[in-house]
């Protein structure tokens, strides 16, 4: 007992010694380098003394006195370079005393840039004259002095270098009592060490009869783990899956029947081989063979890795086959479990659903679409009055196409939420206008339901999230609830802003409400509330399951609220977003362009954006800066239209336009005003428009256009291959009353584009010779590049398509979704005023 005893006093005495040189050093400390303080210090000053400098030669200047130093650009950019280099802080400031520093350095170049800023305004001034002006600028920059900044730099320099000294006293001292504490601590465990030793021969009897006991437990567990090893390998045996043991460097060590049946090979012959060479193809890529291995190995214990890639039978032949790769929990060398499953028949199946999927998208909806369009110009009256009868039946045929159609849409957006292939073309919502989309929808249905809609959207809130997609969850639910609403009752949705940062949309009806039973059923597939043969409220049960999908996408779940007999109460939320600020396009320079225009603006800021926006729309853009140079311009080229911000001092530049329509060579010019008031232009002919601020991009365009089209009738471009959609499409413009044009493949589209340069093109995707992609970038390389567009098409369009797919302002429909309103809506929009123009000569 003496030994471990003398053993823990020598030890103690070594712990305190170190402790007591632990502390002593940290009593001495190591004083301070102040060198670096001193240089910091003494850059703060040189930078305080300049900046002063600098405001007294701008004050000599204004005075007429000779300057010391210079107040030129190349002075205020040393000063920065000067307040620049001084964010090398030193090293004993912390990452908070850096931020503030920079704070504050911030703080003095935003004055000197200010201070560089007024200079010129009161050189400008001098120059015109305007002296009070001058002065004024100049009394701006002497009371915001960037030397006052400087010396606020210096000051809380000063702060946190004191600070930072309290700091490090603090800390010595901390580290002091400290020291001592553990100095003690150390000792009182020693002594206690001292008392225990005795202890541990008592609990060593103890642990050496515990362990007796625990050997006899321990074979007794042997016996359970060998039953146990039994019934495992009953079930390896028995097992429909391939399974094999890999060791560390993926040689095999055992497989189950089932994997030899699938491999076709004993298992005497492959133990103890590759397993990538018995198991997959020669002629996979080499990084695919290893990708197998590398999931293993990249595989947490006790965590499945799944991966399909085709495997090699002892004949040769190859199959496709899911391998599941699990690490065998252990200590020793690692091991590795391969459960294979042959995947033929999956394969197959999988072929036959995608065949059928492909023969409804392609070959069911394309026609459906030209059937419901048939039928909506037939009830239109497209062929004169029908006889009661045969009007009544054709709007039971449109409606049941309808219906078909939305059955087919829902079985594959059920098909691609399966798959998860469901893809949301994310973008920033108004909430109002999603609300009043959807009710505009569903009108009819309620109208004909005797059912009142209402909207309670509070606030201005938007939401990121798929637009047709988020219509169509908010058209489900509203649909839903005109369907249960008696007569005479009210649907309502109600939009507002809750905490975190979310949009809270409530669908509100006022229907026999759903008991608990039914909840729990409501979103599942084919599924309704009334499952009996004679439901009177129709739909296909795939709706409240789609909208529940959609709204997962979007990162939430709808909830039911509802009391039999109270009504029910449809909630979703989706997160809120702040609309980004308009960004004018950037500036792309064009080898071909759509027209010429002139733009005639002092103002250099104006002047780069309408130059950025034009350009990106496809225009050749000559600036000028001065009415004469604008005159030099029109008499060296005549643009195809002129822009003219009003802006000019005394009337110039009204007189200077009433100049221009006086001489022949300009007297149609069309001219577009900015910037002034509409009442000037009284008298002054060729107006395209007038402006007032701010200026509105979309109608600038708008107005170009209108500007550089040739007189005449709007000219529409229908493009697809199928005959019965173009005569459906052209019936539905003509009644419009513009001028069709078709074409039933891309190269005869691309030809008529450049022949009659149509206002709006109706476009389909799938085309023979050209498809629609091969012809929207066709026609981006010419002046076909700003034409509107309409791509009408059977084929759901992901994100890229949908870039890839535009020329001018765009839009993108899908034939099944999409009604003959909304398609007829988008071309009144997209023409806009050109439908109220008569034809008449050039």
């Amino acid at each position: 007992m003496s030994q471990p005893f003398g053993l823990s006093r020598r030890s103690g005495v070594v712990a305190a010694g170190v402790l007591l040189l632990l502390c002593g050093l940290f009593t001495m400390g190591r004083p301070w380098s102040t060198s670096e303080n001193d240089r910091y210090r003494s850059a703060l000053r040189h930078l305080r003394v300049s900046s002063a400098d600098l405001e007294m030669d701008v004050l000599r200047e204004r005075l007429g006195l000779r300057t010391l130093h210079g107040t030129d650009p190349e002075d205020f950019a040393a000063l920065r370079a000067r307040a620049e280099a001084l964010r090398e802080f030193p090293s004993f400031l912390t990452d908070m005393d850096r931020r503030t520093m920079n704070a504050a350095l911030d703080l003095y170049l935003k004055a000197l840039d200010e201070s560089a800023a007024l200079l010129e305004r009161v050189r400008a001034a001098d120059a015109r004259g305007a002296k009070s002006e001058a002065n004024a600028a100049l009394r701006a920059l002497l009371e915001g002095t960037a030397s006052m900044r400087a010396d606020r730099v210096i000051v809380t320099y000063l702060e946190l270098y004191e600070r930072t000294q309290a700091r490090n006293e603090r800390s010595r001292i901390i580290f002091f009592m400290v020291s001592l504490a553990l100095v003690a601590y150390v000792l009182v465990v020693v002594l206690r060490l001292s008392r225990t030793t005795a202890q541990l021969a008592s609990l060593n009897q103890e642990l050496e009869r515990r362990v007796e006991e625990r050997t006899r437990a321990l074979s007794a567990a042997n016996d359970e783990l060998r039953a146990s090893e039994a019934r495992k390998a009953a079930i390896l045996e028995a097992s429909p899956d391939g399974i094999l043991l890999l060791d560390g460097g993926g040689d095999l060590l055992e497989l189950n029947p089932a994997a030899q049946r699938t491999f076709q090979v004993a298992a005497a012959d492959v133990v103890g081989r590759d397993f990538l060479s018995v198991a997959m193809p020669a002629a996979l890529p080499e990084g695919a063979r290893q990708k197998v291995l590398a999931a293993g190995r990249s595989t947490v214990s006790g965590q499945a890795t799944r991966l399909e890639s085709p495997c090699l039978r002892m004949d040769g032949s190859t199959f496709p086959a899911e391998l599941t790769i699990v690490r065998v929990p252990s200590d020793g060398p690692p091991r590795y479990t391969v459960f294979v499953r042959d995947l033929t028949e999956h394969k197959a199946v999988d072929k036959m659903k995608n065949e059928f999927i492909s023969t409804v998208s392609h070959e069911l909806r394309t026609p459906l679409t030209s059937i419901r369009g048939s039928l909506g110009l037939l009830e239109g009256g497209i062929v004169g009055d029908l006889p009661p009868q045969a009007q009544d039946m054709v709007r039971i045929a449109r409606t049941n196409t309808e219906r078909l159609i939305r059955l087919i849409n829902d079985i594959l957006d059920l098909e691609k939420i399966e798959a998860g292939k469901l893809e949301l073309k994310v973008a920033s919502l108004e909430c109002a206008e999603l609300v009043e989309a959807t009710l505009a929808g569903v009108k009819g249905m309620a109208d004909g339901a005797g059912v009142s809609l209402h909207a309670e959207v509070t606030g201005a809130p938007r939401v990121k999230g798929d637009r047709d997609r988020l219509i169509q969850v908010l058209t489900n639910l509203v649909s839903n609830a005109v369907k249960f609403s008696p007569q005479g009752a009210g649907v309502t949705v109600r939009v507002g802003e809750e905490a975190g940062g979310r949009v809270r949309f409530s669908i509100v009806d006022q229907g026999p409400g759903i008991s608990e039973e039914q909840r729990a059923r409501l979103f599942g597939r084919f599924q309704q509330l009334d499952s009996s043969d004679t439901r009177s409220k129709g739909g296909t049960g795939l709706g409240l399951a789609i909208s529940q999908a959609i709204v997962e996408q979007h990162g939430s779940r709808i909830h039911v609220e509802s009391e039999a007999g109270q009504g029910s109460t449809f909630t979703f939320t989706l997160e809120s977003v702040t609309p980004a600020p308009a960004v004018a396009p950037a500036y792309v320079p064009r080898d071909t362009a759509l027209h010429d225009v002139l733009v005639t603006t002092a103002d250099t800021e104006l002047a780069s954006r309408l130059r950025g926006l034009l350009s990106h729309e496809g225009y050749r853009v000559r600036c000028a800066t001065s009415l004469a140079e604008a005159a030099r311009h029109l008499d060296t080229d005549l643009p195809d239209a002129l822009v003219v911000d009003m802006h000019w001092p005394d009337g110039q530049a009204l007189d200077w336009v009433r100049r221009l329509r006086e001489q022949p060579r300009t007297h149609a010019l069309p001219v577009l005003a900015l910037s002034g008031r509409s009442d000037e232009a009284e008298g002054v002919p060729h107006w395209v428009d007038w402006m007032p601020p701010p200026l509105e991009e979309s109608r600038l365009l708008e107005s170009l256009r209108y500007a550089t089209r040739q007189p005449g009738q709007a000219r529409v471009l229908v493009v697809d291959d199928d005959a019965s959609t173009r005569q459906t499409l052209c019936a539905r413009m003509e009644r419009l009353g513009v001028q069709v044009f078709e074409a039933a493949d891309g190269e005869s589209a691309v030809e008529l584009s450049r022949e009659m340069t149509p206002d709006l093109i109706i476009l389909d995707v799938g085309l023979p010779r050209l498809d629609g992609f091969e012809v929207v970038d066709i026609l981006r390389q010419g002046r076909g590049r700003a034409t509107p567009l309409i791509v009408f098409t059977g084929r759901d369009l992901t994100r890229t398509d949908e870039r890839q797919l535009t020329l001018g302002v765009t839009r993108h429909l899908t034939k099944s979704r999409a009604s003959e309103e909304e398609l007829v809506s988008s071309v009144r929009d997209l023409l806009n005023g050109l439908l109220a123009r008569k034809a008449h000569p050039p």
